[in-house]
Formats: C-alpha cells, sequence, structure tokens
C-alpha cells in the first residue's frame, strides 16, 4: 500500500512540474520523470527495471552524480560488485565531499577485500564527519586486517579523544594491546574505562579480572572489595574475596581446613549454584575412598541440597560425595532424586547404574539402564550395564544381543569397543582360556578407566584364569574408584 501510495505522490510531481511552463523545459522534465521511474522502480524491488532507467539519464546527464550513486546501490544490491564500484567511483569523483557517495564505496572495497582502499575511503569520511565512531571503527577494522595494530590503536584513541570513553571502543583497544602483549596499555585502557563509569560492575569485574591473569593479585583483590561496596552481594567479587581471605589456609593448611572457610559462600544464596559447584571442583574430580576432606564435602554437600531443593546439580553433588565416601545406599537415592528433577544428563544416568552394580541391586539396574536407553540411544556404556544387568539376571541371551548392539555403534572408537570386548569376554568367563584372556587385558589402557565396573570386570576375568595376583590389584583399583568396598573385599578374601 505504502508503495502505492509513493507513486501517486511521484506522478502528482512529475504532473506538477510539467503544469509549471517557463521553468523546466520538455528534456528537463523528461529527465526527472526518468529519475523519479526509476525510484519508483527502486521501492517496488524491481532492480533490471530501475538500472535500465538509470542508464537512460545517465545517456542524458554524464555528470550526474545521483543516477551513478543510485546505480552503484543498484548494482550492488543485485550482486555485481564490479559495476557497483566502477559507478560508486564515478558519483564520488562528481562529488568528493559526499558522505553517501564514499560511505557505499568503502562498503564496496570490503566487499572486494581491499582493505588498502577502504582505509582510503574511511579516512576521507572522517574527514568530512570526525565525531562518528562508526567510522573510526571501521577504519580500524581494516587496518587490523592488513595487520597494522598500531594504527587501529591511533584511530580508537583518537576516536577517544574526540568524543568520550566507551565500552565498545575501550573493548577493542583492549583486544589490540592484549593480542600484541602492551600489557600497561591494556591495563591502562580498563582503568580509564572504569575510571569513567566508577558504579559499572561489569568494568570492575573485567579490570580485576585482568589484574588477576597479569599477577596482580593484590590490586585485583582490591577491586573486587570496591565492587562489594556498590553491591555487597555480587558473586563474583565475594567469591574473590573469599578464595583471597583462605588463601593462606589453602597453602598452609589441609584441604579440609580451606573447604571449611568455604562455608559463607556455600551459605550465601546470592551466589549461583554454579558458582559454587566450580569452587568444589578441584576437590570432587579427586575424591577417593578415605580421603581426608571427604567429612567436609559431606557436611558442604548436604548444605547444597538443603540450601537448593528444586536443583539437580545439588543432589548430583550430594550423591558424587556419598559415592565416594562409601555409602552406596545414600547415594543411589541422591542419583535418583538429580534424574528426577532433571533427566537430560547422561553422566547422571551413568553415575546411578554404576551405583546400582555396585549395591548389587541388578534387577533395579536391568530397569533404570533400560530407560536411559531410551533417552540416549547411542551411549555404548547404557548398553553395557544393561547388557551386565540382565546377564546377571540370568537373561544371557537378552544380554548378548546388547552386547552385539553396542559392538556395533562402537564403531572405530577403540575404547568403547574394548569396553564391549570387556563385557563380552566377562559374560563367558567360565568358558575362557589364558590364550584369550590374557592379549586382550593387557593392551587394556588400565590409566585410561575411570568406571570401577570396567576394573572389576578386568579383576573377575584374572580370577577366571587362575590369576589371584592380578584379580586381586584390580579389584583393590575399582574400591579405590568408588567400588563397593566390602562386597570386593569378600572378593580380595579380606
Amino acid at each position: 500500500m505504502i508503495k502505492y501510495i509513493f507513486c501517486l505522490l511521484l506522478l502528482g510531481l512529475i504532473i506538477q512540474l510539467s503544469a509549471q511552463p517557463n521553468i523546466y523545459s520538455e528534456s528537463d522534465i523528461e529527465f526527472q520523470t526518468l529519475f523519479l521511474e526509476a525510484q519508483v522502480a527502486k521501492h517496488k524491488g524491481e532492480t533490471e527495471k530501475q538500472i535500465e532507467l538509470l542508464r537512460e539519464v545517465i545517456k542524458r546527464d554524464k555528470q550526474s552524480d545521483a543516477a551513478y550513486y543510485e546505480l552503484s546501490r543498484a548494482y550492488l544490491s543485485s550482486g555485481d560488485n564490479e559495476l557497483a564500484q566502477k559507478n560508486a567511483l564515478k558519483a564520488t569523483s562528481i562529488d568528493p565531499n559526499n558522505k553517501w557517495y564514499l560511505l557505499t564505496l568503502a562498503e564496496i572495497y570490503e566487499n572486494f577485500d581491499q582493505s588498502n582502499k577502504a582505509i582510503d575511503a574511511y579516512q576521507a569520511l572522517i574527514k568530512i564527519d570526525d565525531s562518528n565512531p562508526v567510522l573510526y571503527h571501521k577504519l580500524a577494522v581494516n587496518q587490523l586486517k592488513l595487520n597494522m595494530p598500531d594504527k587501529a590503536a591511533t584511530t580508537l584513541e583518537t576516536l577517544q579523544i574526540k568524543t568520550s570513553i566507551t565500552e565498545e571502543t575501550s573493548r577493542r583497544l583492549f583486544d589490540i594491546y592484549s593480542k600484541t602483549g602492551e600489557e600497561k596499555k591494556a591495563l591502562t585502557t580498563l582503568k580509564t574505562l572504569s575510571d569513567n563509569y566508577p558504579d559499572n560492575e561489569r568494568y570492575l569485574i573485567n579490570l580485576a579480572g585482568y589484574l588477576h591473569d597479569i599477577g596482580k593479585e593484590d590490586e585485583a583483590i582490591e577491586t573486587f572489595k570496591k565492587i562489594l561496596t556498590i553491591n555487597p552481594n555480587n558473586a563474583t567479587a565475594t567469591v574473590a574475596v573469599n578464595k583471597a581471605g583462605s588463601k593462606s589456609i589453602k597453602t598452609d593448611s589441609s584441604p579440609s581446613d580451606y573447604l571449611t572457610s568455604l562455608t559463607p559462600l556455600m551459605d550465601n544464596m546470592e551466589i549461583p549454584i554454579d558458582t559454587k559447584i566450580q569452587e568444589l571442583m578441584p576437590y570432587l574430580s579427586k575424591m577417593e575412598k578415605g580421603s581426608s576432606y571427604n567429612a567436609s564435602l559431606q557436611l558442604i554437600s548436604e548444605n547444597l541440597v538443603d540450601n537448593y531443593p528444586t536443583d539437580a546439580k545439588a543432589f548430583a553433588v550430594r550423591g558424587d560425595v556419598l559415592f565416594y565416601s562409601g555409602d552406596m545406599v545414600a547415594s543411589e537415592k541422591a542419583y535418583a532424586k538429580a534424574i528426577k528433577l532433571d533427566d537430560t544428563k547422561y553422566t547422571l544416568w551413568d553415575q546411578w547404574m554404576v551405583n546400582l552394580w555396585q549395591n548389587s541391586n541388578f534387577k533395579k539396574l536391568e530397569t533404570v539402564s533400560y530407560d536411559a536407553l531410551d533417552y540416549f540411544p547411542n551411549q555404548v556404556n547404557a548398553f553395557i550395564l544393561h547388557a551386565l544387568a540382565l546377564q546377571q539376571n540370568k537373561k544371557v541371551d537378552e544380554a548378548k544381543g546388547y552386547l552385539n548392539e553396542a559392538k556395533f555403534i562402537s564403531g572405530k572408537n577403540s575404547v568403547l569397543s574394548d569396553a564391549v570386548t570387556l563385557a563380552q569376554l566377562w559374560s563367558n568367563k567360565d568358558k575362557n582360556n589364558k590364550n584369550e584372556v590374557i592379549p586382550f587385558v593387557n593392551k587394556i589402557q588400565v590409566d585410561s578407566i575411570s568406571n570401577p565396573v570396567y576394573l572389576e570386570l578386568i579383576g573377575d576375568l584374572y580370577d577366571s584364569i587362575g590369576d589371584k595376583s592380578n584379580s586381586k590389584k584390580f579389584w583393590q583399583l575399582s574400591i579405590e574408584l568408588g567400588g563397593q568396598e566390602q562386597r570386593l573385599q569378600k572378593k580380595i578374601g579380606v
């Protein structure tokens, strides 16, 4: 509808011009009519017709810069960069101070990856409009493309002098200085930005983070403290200041003391649970049976589930802590709760299934592993654990079928394929012989195994061929990775 209104207005203008005698000649009116018709075609999306009309305009006036400009834009929209550039150059040669002509020319140069010419165009534009930040940023981008970081930095510094300190310009400057090793200038850029916006927490966070990265720990902590005067509940600053206060504990005392010192942080509900878990990860990832700090982690994980009763991550952490502390019954309940809250994470399902194996709860393991396959039909470990459960539940033929499918899915992945072969050998352990078992177990990369079930199976295989020494070794390794100690110790003979 708007296009038709526009056309009517143009038509009215043409009629008006033709109705005024002695002002415009017939040639003038024809010229103007062609140009207006080209504009109508442009707004109707008729590019080919627009180009044809503009060519007619230029035939009548070789110095019509506006026609060359419109023709350049038309070719640009149709993807003909070469003709777009030719006509844009003609327009700027006629009117070199027209910023729209120069902008189009610069855009074309960038499309043609001619950064050196784009730089000239943007420099000319800046002389016309020296307070337009877009022009400086475009100029700096093209200078960087030609590996001129010093010139790009100078361009952006000039912009800040001409206008003001802004986040975008400061960010670009910081990126240039940090990538070129100009540590002092990078730091000055962040300080200048935060000084100009002293109440902006994010700018101060960026400054503190960089201070930390370059080893200025004391300055970083002072900056984090400044953030807390603005917002006492800022999670990042709270964690940083708390960690700094606990640094001597972490360095000079036991992990238990350090974890205990994290209690205020863990109880601060303004701090996201992800931040808290991230702080615990170095200890969670190294948990083993009998770790000195297990008790501290148990207390922290208990507080997490109390504080976040609807968050699966809290119960997952609780499950891990209980599992590696040897409380298999409680850990299984924690994993079940975590999955009830969020069933989209396979790692949770995997840990739950391992837990059920350790509890010798093979009936439930069969059900849970089947559900896991429903959610994650390409997880080889789920197939293996389901097959193991079926084997224990005297469903031998079904177990073989699932292991064959697991073998197919594992494809050329040697780690997964070996896991399947291990389960297959274990399923036939009463019929295996040394010549079959020993070559296979010898080639397994034991250090890469993090699943206690697989270590137990290796121990069982060694036991099946009468190698008591190696069987005990692998059962013990399984215990260290969270295997059910009482059950495995019976195998060992303790």
